[in-house]
């Protein structure tokens, strides 16, 4: 699987642990909006060709912008508890479109099992009502530090040692 499929299973990732930290009427409202902008999003590049051609000619920046929308999403997990329940609904609607863009047909690399990631937001309940709440922030700093080596290194140049001698 290459860097461009791991991106929307970060985000989602990273999404399900801030589920998992939020409030249950909360939790299930930012779900909801997750859902919705990603049926929506989907739906639209189905039903209207120029919002299809629209994401295929950026294609390219589907991956930065869940790497972007990652660090913010994982980030999150460390404001104060009232912020991190406002903010969740717009880093959900964010997610529902950066998952989408980067399943479009035209992705470098589609990967369908990337929202199962939200799934995350299980266990990170748990482990929240259980007062081991430090957990998800643990993991939430991981997935930041996987998220900008991701970020960082697919947008520097291709070194020569990096490419293969037969591509050059």
């Amino acid at each position: 699987m290459s860097g461009a499929a791991w991106a929307p299973a970060v985000l989602c990732a990273a999404l399900g642990l801030l589920l998992g930290s939020l409030p249950d009427r909360a939790g299930w409202g930012v779900a909801l909006a997750f859902a919705a902008m990603w049926v929506a999003t989907t739906g639209a590049m189905a039903i209207a060709p120029s919002f299809a051609a629209w994401v295929c000619a950026h294609a390219a920046h589907s991956s930065a912008a869940c790497w972007i929308a990652a660090l913010a999403t994982a980030g999150a997990q460390y404001a104060p508890e009232r912020g991190r329940a406002r903010s969740a609904r717009w880093f959900a609607l964010a997610a529902g479109v950066c998952v989408a863009a980067a399943a479009s047909p035209c992705a470098a690399a589609a990967s369908p099992w990337a929202p199962a990631g939200v799934a995350l937001a299980l266990p990170a309940r748990w482990l929240a009502s259980r007062g081991a709440g430090v957990a998800l922030k643990v993991a939430a700093s991981w997935l930041l530090a996987v998220a900008l080596l991701s970020l960082v290194l697919s947008a520097r140049p291709a070194l020569p040692g990096d490419v293969p001698d037969h591509l050059e």
